[in-house]
């Protein structure tokens, strides 16, 4: 008997999708999307974990679980006044979305 976890099989990535594996750290659920906080490994001993936000229809997992999921990634550009300035900036928001299978 083996120890090592069976590996499923997963269609190839399509363009504008990744998979993101990191710990759930906070679930927020609304009536309509599931909201899943998720640390990322750091790259090394000296950098910060990064952390992203998943949104879903679905539970992926409860705080302190691993999670492994593919996603969709979205986003758009913003118009903000700069406080400072009172000059027009603009900024983009990424979103992933969890490709639910």
């Amino acid at each position: 008997m083996s120890n090592v976890a069976e590996v499923t099989k997963q269609p190839p990535l399509a363009a504008n999708q990744a998979v993101v594996r990191g710990r759930i750290l906070e679930v927020n659920r609304t009536a309509n999307a599931v909201y899943t906080d998720v640390t990322l490994p750091a790259p090394d001993q000296w950098s910060q974990p990064q952390t992203i936000r998943i949104v879903s229809a679905r539970l992926l997992g409860k705080p302190g679980d691993d999670v492994t999921q593919r996603v969709a990634l979205k986003g758009y550009r913003r118009k903000y006044k700069d406080k400072a300035t009172g000059e027009d900036r603009y900024g983009c928001d990424v979103a992933l979305s969890a490709i639910e299978d």
